[in-house]
C-alpha cells in the first residue's frame, strides 16, 4: 500500500495486523482520506505474496506502470487456489516427511501418509463450513491423534507419538511465529503481537486436542497406546 500510494505522488500512512488493514492518505485535493478493511477469514498463500512483492519492486522502480499494476493486481487477485488433491497430496508428502524427520520408521511413515492426508480432507471440510480457526485447530489436533491411536489398535504396530508429531507438524503455524518475530524486531509492536497471539493461540489449540484425546484413550485404554 505505501508503494503504490507513494509512486501516486501521495503522502500514506499505513497499518496493518492480521485482523484490519488501515490507509490514510493525502489526496490531489490536499484532504485526508482514509480506507479501514476488517480481515474476517484468513489463509495463507504465498504465491500471491510473491506475486505482490515482485509488482510493488518494479512499480517503485517505473518498471511497470500503473495500468500494468492494476492488471496484475486483478490476475493475482483471481489466482484460485489449490485444487484439493493437490493440498490432500502435499498434506500425505509433508506428513510422512516429517515423521521420518523425527525418526519415524517406514510402517510409521506409511501410517502418517494416510492421517496426513484424511487431515487435510478435514481441515478443507472445517474451511467450508466457516468453523473459527481455533476450533478446527483443536479438531484437526485431535483428529490426528485419534486416527494414529485407532490404526495402532486396529493392529499395525506403530510408534503413536512420532507419528501424531509428524501428522499435527501440518498445522503448526511456523510462518505466522516467524513473522510475530520479524514485525517485533522491526518495530511493528502491536502486528507483532497480534501475531504471535494468534500463533500461541493455534498452537494451544493443536496440543489441546491432540493431547486431551491421548489422555482419554489412555484412561479408557490403558496399555494400549505407546
Amino acid at each position: 500500500m505505501s508503494i503504490i500510494a507513494s509512486q501516486g505522488g501521495m503522502e500514506p500512512e499505513c497499518f496493518a495486523t492480521n485482523t484490519g488493514l488501515m490507509l490514510s492518505f493525502a489526496g490531489e485535493d490536499g484532504k485526508v482520506h482514509s480506507v479501514v478493511r476488517r480481515i474476517k477469514h484468513r489463509q495463507m498463500n504465498l504465491e500471491k505474496v510473491s506475486r505482490l512483492a515482485t509488482m510493488a519492486r518494479a512499480l517503485a522502480t517505473d518498471a511497470m506502470s500503473f495500468d500494468e499494476a492494476s492488471s496484475e493486481m486483478d490476475a493475482i487477485e483471481r489466482m484460485s487456489e489449490r485444487t484439493l488433491a493437490a493440498k490432500v497430496g502435499a498434506g500425505a508428502l509433508g506428513a510422512a516427511f516429517f515423521t521420518l524427520l523425527f525418526g519415524g520408521r517406514p510402517l510409521d511413515t506409511g501410517a502418517a501418509v494416510a492421517i496426513g492426508a484424511i487431515l487435510e480432507l478435514a481441515l478443507a471440510a472445517f474451511q467450508r463450513w466457516r468453523l473459527p480457526d481455533f476450533l478446527a485447530s483443536l479438531a484437526g489436533g485431535a483428529l490426528a491423534t485419534l486416527a494414529s491411536l485407532a490404526v495402532h489398535y486396529c493392529g499395525l504396530a506403530i510408534n503413536t507419538d512420532v507419528t501424531v508429531i509428524g501428522v499435527i507438524m501440518l498445522m503448526v503455524p511456523g510462518v505466522a511465529i516467524t513473522n510475530a518475530i520479524r514485525d517485533i524486531i522491526a518495530g511493528d509492536l502491536l502486528a507483532g503481537l497480534a501475531r504471535g497471539t494468534d500463533a500461541f493461540l493455534t498452537a494451544a489449540a493443536i496440543s489441546s486436542g491432540a493431547g486431551g484425546v491421548m489422555a482419554l484413550w489412555r484412561f479408557l485404554l490403558p496399555g494400549v497406546a505407546r
